[in-house]
């Protein structure tokens, strides 16, 4: 999934005749200064980060006038907000707001189609109001064969006497509009919290557009990065290096995300860390329960199924054993129908261009385990290219359980740092 920034998600809300407030993106204080000039103060400032709850923890905050804005923007900027970096400032324009409502469109798992939401409190945790009180959020599953039209979102605001029939229509269309941006950009997630009623009409004051992972090659306009989902922080350069593989190429998928990209925690926690790819996710997580416990850590998640082609088991290979830092790798297949023995062609070229001075064989531990289809010929590959034969590694058949796999890489870790005069 790709979240997008305010100032991104405004600027889609726009195209689709949704108003937003004025304002421009800054990332330094002589920016800040000049978008402030144009925008007219009192202007709000807004961290650019991917995150919710800005407005609690310091993340928006309004400037009267100059003065205020440099000390605001330097506050901020460069700065972190729920522990994700300040690089880039919305400077909009402060608006005189009458009533705040909530409204988006999302997908409905229990109904199996998308649906919109509206709530007459807007500005506030919605997740607290659908706790505290269900009732208040309004629901529209929308056939998307049919799609939605004004007449069907006005049924929404039956009863909201508190709106008059314009701001009703008004209100329609916005939600038709989020539903077309919605489509047209493969959204799991259009949310505009607050609306804004002001003297002006409805404007959209906060926007957040979340896009499917799985569609963003379909979204190249957009500029965004290609990355597994890795919560609200940014993509590693090796996230999106890794998001490039399946491009064009739907033979097999890569999924590849760094849970420990700087080692913090791994060191922290005194665990090993070590690179990690696996054919399904399940023997992932099963192979990661047995290694865990032993005192090893994967810097990364890796998934490598649906049968790819050896050019992507070879480019994830590189991308995995490019980690700074870690003290092995294991590779370990689930019992399917993938073609391992392309699996092990991937994996022989990247190692032969990673450790050319030992014909392939790497200078870390290595396990690898072949199971399933054509795993025979995976270990025969291995064999004639002398993978097999390096001192640090450790190559596994089809009778290997994930618990000998995991016992099979301590026994080689162990012996590797004591040849090296490392303490566990």
């Amino acid at each position: 999934m790709a979240r997008l920034l305010e100032h991104q998600a405004k600027q889609i809300l726009r195209r689709f005749g949704i108003p937003t407030p004025d304002g421009q993106v800054a990332r330094s204080p002589s920016e800040a200064k000049h978008a402030g000039a144009e925008v007219g103060y009192p202007v709000m400032v807004k961290a650019q980060v991917r995150s919710g709850k800005r407005g609690k923890c310091g993340g928006i905050r309004a400037a009267a006038g100059v003065a205020e804005l440099e000390a605001i923007v330097s506050d901020m900027l460069g700065d972190t907000l729920r522990g994700l970096p300040v690089d880039a400032l919305l400077i909009e324009e402060a608006l005189e707001i009458a009533q705040e409502i909530y409204v988006a469109v999302t997908a409905d798992p229990s109904s199996r189609s998308p649906v919109i939401l509206f709530c007459a409190n807007g500005g506030v945790d919605i997740e607290e109001t659908a706790r505290e009180d269900p009732k208040a959020i309004r629901k529209l599953a929308v056939d998307i064969l049919r799609g939605v039209y004004p007449h069907d979102a006005l049924n929404l605001l039956v009863g909201m006497a508190d709106l008059t029939s314009d701001q009703k229509l008004g209100i329609a269309r916005i939600l038709c509009r989020m539903y077309d941006a919605y489509r047209a950009h493969d959204c799991k997630l259009v949310e505009i919290n607050p609306l804004a009623l002001t003297s002006d009409g409805l404007t959209a004051v906060d926007a957040r557009l979340d896009i499917d992972g799985d569609a963003l090659e379909r979204q190249g306009d957009l500029g965004l990065d290609i990355a597994e989902e890795a919560g609200n922080r940014r993509p590693t350069l090796l996230e999106e290096i890794a998001g490039t593989i399946d491009q064009g190429d739907h033979r097999g998928t890569v999924h590849f995300v760094q849970i420990d990209p700087d080692l913090s925690y791994a060191r922290e926690h005194s665990l090993i860390p070590f690179g990690f790819d696996c054919v399904g996710a399940g023997a992932s997580m099963t192979t990661m329960d047995e290694l865990v416990p032993l005192g090893f850590y994967p810097v990364n998640f890796c998934d490598t199924s649906g049968n790819p082609v050896a050019s992507k088991l070879y480019r994830i290979t590189k991308v995995i054993f490019s980690q700074p830092g870690i003290e092995g790798y294991v590779f370990l297949s689930c019992i399917s129908s993938q073609q391992l023995d392309n699996t092990a062609r991937g994996i022989i070229k990247a190692l032969k261009e990673l450790y050319p001075e030992t014909g392939g064989q790497p200078n870390i531990p290595t396990v690898l385990s072949f199971r399933g289809a054509w795993d025979e010929e995976a270990l025969e590959l291995l064999t004639e290219h002398g993978i097999s034969e390096g001192r640090w590694v450790r190559v596994l058949d089809r009778d290997t359980t994930e618990k000998d796999a995991a016992e099979a890489f301590r026994t080689l870790h162990q012996a590797w740092r004591s040849d090296r005069g490392m303490s566990r």
